[in-house]
This record gives structure tokens, C-alpha cells and sequence, in this order.
């Protein structure tokens, strides 16, 4: 793939992902995404085949900032720590570039067959994925066995998550918005705290 074929497949995700945090799924045309993405509508059909085949790379696109699926990439996964702290990071860029429309899926997931048959089994999918690398650490004795993997996966989530939420809520205002190493280090810290068995916590 050519650097400008690149450029043009992230142009039409970018555009995907803000129209349908706009309108939802059922309110984004594939006229609509190629204007925004300053390309022919042609051109969607012939690299994605369909606006479902469009979900479909979204989604993939998506997985590889997603903590339980990016575990199994990460190259030492044995220091739970770090492993731990870029995925927090990982989440928490996530959820600042693609919340809004993240968020807006996983309701149209619950009207919309061909949204669920693409997007419903992801978050499931990534939560089972750091259920089992929690679960794992726990065993070697990094983490305390008294929480169940799950709890954690919940507190982890609940933390990084929050940043979308947040935005929200607050709207993007200069005032409240936080660069992501000043919002994904003290929200890792506040996990660590909770979860780390070592008796220094760090």
C-alpha cells in the first residue's frame, strides 16, 4: 500500500468515526464520509466493499489500542507493571480519539443487527483478554489474589474510560481538558494502588 493510499484510508476512518459519533451508524452515509474525507464515494466501496465492511476495518483499527488485545503484542509481558501502564496509556489515548463514537456504537449495537454482528463481541472480547493477563499476574504473585481478575478489570476500565466521560459531560473546554500523560499516570497510580500486592505498592 502506497503512503497516499494510507493517507486515504485513515482520512475515511477519521471521518467514519466523527460522523458516527454525530448521527449514529444508521445516520452515516457512505455520500456522507467520502465528502468528509474529500474523496469519491467510489473509492469507500471499492476499499471496504460495503459501510458495514467500513465498520468492520474501524473495529480492527480500534483493537490494537484496546488493552486486552493489545497485551499479547506487548513484548515483556512478564513486568506487570509496565505492561500495565501502556495499556493504560494505550485505553486512555483511546478513548480520547475514538470515545464519542465508541460509546455511540455500543448503543446502536443494541438496535442495529449489523452493528452487533461487528462491534458487539469487541468490548466483551477485550475485557475477557485483560481478565486473563490480570489473572495470570496474579499467580506469580504481583498482584493481590484476594480481588477477583474481574473486580480489577472493572476498576481498570472504570479509570481509563472515565476520560471520555468526562469530556462528555464537560465538553471539550480549555479549561477542564488534560494532555493524555497528565490524565493516563495518576489514573494508573490510583489502579496500581489498589490492585499491587508488593508491600512498597510501586
Amino acid at each position: 500500500m502506497t503512503p497516499t493510499e494510507m493517507e486515504t484510508g485513515e482520512a475515511i476512518l477519521k471521518a467514519a468515526a466523527d460522523l458516527i459519533a454525530e448521527r449514529g451508524y444508521k445516520g452515516t452515509t457512505t455520500r456522507a464520509i467520502a465528502e468528509r474525507a474529500g474523496v469519491n464515494e467510489v473509492t469507500i466501496f471499492r476499499r471496504y466493499g460495503s459501510k458495514q465492511g467500513l465498520l468492520r476495518a474501524l473495529g480492527q483499527m480500534w483493537e490494537k489500542s484496546m488493552a486486552g488485545y493489545a497485551v499479547s503484542a506487548i513484548p515483556d509481558p512478564s513486568d506487570t507493571r509496565a505492561t500495565l501502564e501502556v495499556l493504560a496509556r494505550l485505553e486512555v489515548r483511546q478513548a480520547l480519539a475514538f470515545g464519542a463514537p465508541a460509546m455511540r456504537l455500543a448503543m446502536d449495537a443494541q438496535a442495529v443487527p449489523e452493528v452487533a454482528e461487528i462491534m458487539g463481541a469487541g468490548p466483551g472480547q477485550n475485557f475477557a483478554g485483560l481478565v486473563t493477563y490480570l489473572a495470570d499476574r496474579q499467580k506469580v504473585g504481583d498482584l493481590r489474589d484476594d480481588i477477583d481478575p474481574r473486580v480489577m478489570a472493572e476498576a481498570f476500565f472504570a479509570l481509563t474510560s472515565q476520560v471520555v466521560m468526562a469530556r462528555q459531560v464537560l465538553g471539550r473546554t480549555t479549561e477542564y481538558e488534560l494532555q493524555v500523560d497528565a490524565v493516563s499516570g495518576p489514573l494508573f497510580e490510583l489502579f496500581m494502588s489498589g490492585v499491587w500486592k508488593r508491600e512498597d505498592r510501586r
